[in-house]
């Protein structure tokens, strides 16, 4: 999801929100003049039809329209997951599952829109695959940036080397794991304490703002504007303060439920992964990549934000083992892709049990 994709759609809906609301005032001013449909109309219909293009003035209109495409963006959102030798492509009403060694190329599509002095450029990106019959197919990626597009082909690649790696290049891999244990040593408080930090200072902040924007809202609502501000300007102020009012409340939300989940999760944060041979080890317990389904982890390539986090999830034939790493507020982003690295070596004679999600 691109910002510059938010900001135009924003902006062309907006104004066709405006238009709409125009014409909708001039029905209403119309159907005002005739006396018998008069009452009728306004108490079923125009009335709320007539509140409802009052609140939407601008420019409450160009919140509207954000919230719209806000909403069409998230409805409409692909993840690119990888599965064994499947690529998962997720809409949130749609799922294509294709196989890996029908993959072809990514793909760009450009279109640029010029009015007079202005001009904004839309781009479609798709993962091209061969179908049954020998024929192009291409699948659709909404709101994927570039650099989305990216951590996809990176991770693709990756898995397409390991995959078309010699037995000679296999067993060599295999050989000099046997030789020796590669270690990584964690700190939990370490990463917990970084990463609660940050996140205690953006629950501070978006406080501050919640309690700021509230006051002014209030203040607007109790205290009259003088007459030399105009309408224009207490209209602005207050729709700003809304914004930020429940702006700031929904990220206050979000960090608290995100301190409270790490807060568990931290539990699971192992101190001592070792690779040796064809076993992982996570602290005391040893694993056989002869008893492991599957490893799900996160794509090597990703950074978490401030709400993310690292993860390992182990499925074996005895059950399922969840382990929490924090984020690169403690851990570094070096480290993360050192333990890919050990874990794809691990898993250099069966790549289809490691999974990046």
């Amino acid at each position: 999801m691109s910002l510059e994709f938010i900001m135009i759609h924003t902006i062309i809906l907006g104004f066709a929100l405006c238009i709409l609301f125009y014409v909708l005032g001039l029905l209403l001013t119309i159907l005002a003049n005739i006396p018998l449909l008069n009452r009728l109309l306004w108490s079923l219909y125009l009335s709320p039809l007539y509140y409802l293009s009052v609140f939407l003035a601008w420019p409450g209109v160009m919140f509207t329209a954000l919230i719209i495409t806000l909403i069409r963006c998230i409805l409409r959102r692909t993840t690119v997951t990888l599965s064994g030798n499947d690529i998962i492509i997720h809409r949130m009403r749609h799922t294509d599952k294709l196989s890996l060694a029908d993959f072809i190329r990514p793909k760009t599509v450009e279109s640029y829109i010029h009015i007079h002095l202005i001009g904004w450029f839309f781009r479609r990106r798709y993962l091209i695959f061969q179908d049954n019959n020998g024929k192009e197919k291409s699948c659709r990626l909404y709101e994927f940036s570039e650099k989305d597009l990216e951590r996809v082909m990176q991770l693709l690649t990756r898995v397409n080397r390991t995959e078309h790696l010699d037995e000679a290049d296999k067993t060599e891999i295999m050989m000099n794991a046997f030789q020796s244990a590669n270690e990584i040593l964690i700190n939990p408080k370490y990463l917990w304490k970084r990463m609660s930090s940050r996140l205690l200072i953006l629950f501070i902040l978006c406080l501050a703002v919640f309690g700021i924007s509230s006051c002014i809202f209030y203040w607007m609502l109790v205290v009259p504007m003088p007459d030399a501000l105009g309408s224009i300007l207490p209209m602005v102020i207050g729709y700003g303060s809304i914004l930020l009012c429940l702006g700031s409340f929904l990220l206050l939300c979000r960090t608290l439920q995100i301190l409270i989940f790490n807060a568990v999760k931290k539990r699971n944060c192992p101190e001592r992964i070792v690779f040796v041979g064809n076993m992982l080890q996570i602290d005391h317990t040893m694993y056989s990549i002869n008893r492991i389904r599957q490893i799900i982890m996160s794509p090597p390539s990703r950074k978490p934000s401030w709400f993310g986090h690292y993860h390992i999830t182990l499925v074996t034939l005895e059950g399922t083992h969840k382990y929490w790493l924090g984020n690169t507020a403690g851990l570094g982003h070096g480290t993360w892709q050192t333990i890919c690295r050990h874990m794809q070596g691990l898993l250099i004679s069966c790549p289809a049990k490691l999974i990046y999600h």
